[in-house]
């Protein structure tokens, strides 16, 4: 658990970014879009960057205050930080790139393995290697294990996924998931890309134009007029964490069942990522726009997902309007205002959401 507090005012140029907020998800995801302020916040986090007034502590311990004029120095704040840029040393191989981590660590025994880090990075291939042999996706899993084996309190990724295509994205999530999983770190992760974020967390610190606009849970901020704009240009997408129930290979689909609430999904048999099979965990992704509502059960149709649920919450915006359904998991529906008044639909009422399993994504 991460107990972060950050009251801070930082001025650079015409920009100014202020907030005074605490953080205290295992995850949490920057989101904003560019010039918002988020690499400026983890700076000031970071120590790189000091701000004309500002307190900032991590887990009880005073980092910035500058009050006092406390300002800690970055290499004894005991922070991982990985930038957009790998900022790796060309003249050193992967090997010594790594193990200067492992110099930085200060303290006493170690709990984060060499060994352990090259293996969950599947960069053993790599250590022999000269930077400039590797590849961009390469170089950023690289950094991320450096930043690892400082044994950072708090690690700090700036846009890890941004000079990557969607497959290496994919790969990297992988990582930093099971990286969380693992060692119990805890992250502020910046990204512009909402999707990415809620592979990773449903906690979530909005920022725009150096202003908070939201901090809480996804769902809590999608209904929240401040955020709605800036989440709904991103792209709304549902994410459920599941486990594998059922393989159907004969009928090319699979059955995806919810941990916490009664609920099933079926989605096409290749979609399954490769590895993955009966009891093991998936995220499940759905956009908001694949899903549609009917006040009845439907009979005698090929969608095989449908779900039943009661709205929550309303959002009308731009002639759409966004419904937070609760199924024991709750479900963002998009529809056409148009659509909703038609049907009448108002919080309160009992739907059935429906999706095809080829909307259905598997991560």
């Amino acid at each position: 658990m991460c107990n972060l507090k950050v009251d801070i005012k930082v001025r650079r140029d015409s920009f100014a970014l202020e907030l005074n907020e605490c953080l205290t998800a295992q995850v949490t995801g920057v989101f904003g879009p560019s010039g918002s302020g988020k690499s400026t916040l983890l700076n000031a986090i970071a120590g790189l960057q000091k701000p004309q007034r500002g307190f900032i502590s991590l887990n009880g311990r005073v980092i910035t205050d500058t009050a006092a004029n406390r300002i800690c120095p970055p290499h004894k704040r005991k922070i991982g930080y990985v930038f957009q840029e790998s900022r790796l040393f060309p003249h050193l191989n992967v090997r010594k790139n790594l193990l200067f981590g492992v110099k930085l660590k200060s303290g006493g025994g170690r709990k984060i393995n060499f060994d352990d880090v090259v293996n969950v990075l599947d960069i053993a291939q790599l250590l022999d290697k000269n930077i400039n042999e590797c590849s961009g996706g390469e170089q950023q899993r690289i950094a991320i294990g450096r930043a690892l084996l400082t044994e950072p309190g708090l690690l700090l990724l700036d846009e890890p996924f941004s000079a990557v295509d969607y497959q290496l994205r994919k790969q990297i999530l992988l990582y930093i998931k099971q990286i969380s999983q693992n060692w119990q770190i805890p992250m502020l992760v910046v990204s512009h890309d909402l999707s990415d974020l809620l592979i990773l967390t449903q906690s979530l610190l909005v920022l725009k134009e150096g202003k908070v606009e939201g901090n809480g849970l996804f769902h809590d901020l999608v209904v929240k007029e401040s955020c709605f704009d800036l989440i709904h240009r991103s792209g709304l997408l549902n994410v459920f964490r599941m486990n594998v129930s059922r393989l159907m290979e004969n009928s090319n689909l699979v059955t995806l069942k919810s941990y916490t609430h009664n609920f099933c999904i079926q989605a096409l048999f290749q979609s399954l990522p490769v590895g993955k099979g009966v009891d093991d965990e998936v995220q499940v992704l759905v956009k908001p726009d694949d899903i549609a509502v009917s006040l009845e059960p439907v009979t005698g149709i090929s969608i095989r997902n449908q779900i039943k649920g009661v709205i929550k919450d309303m959002f009308e915006k731009d002639g759409y309007s966004l419904c937070m359904v609760d199924s024991g998991e709750k479900i963002l529906v998009e529809i056409t205002e148009a659509s909703r008044q038609k049907m009448n639909l108002l919080p309160g009422q009992t739907v059935y959401c429906f999706f095809k399993s080829v909307s259905v994504k598997i991560f």
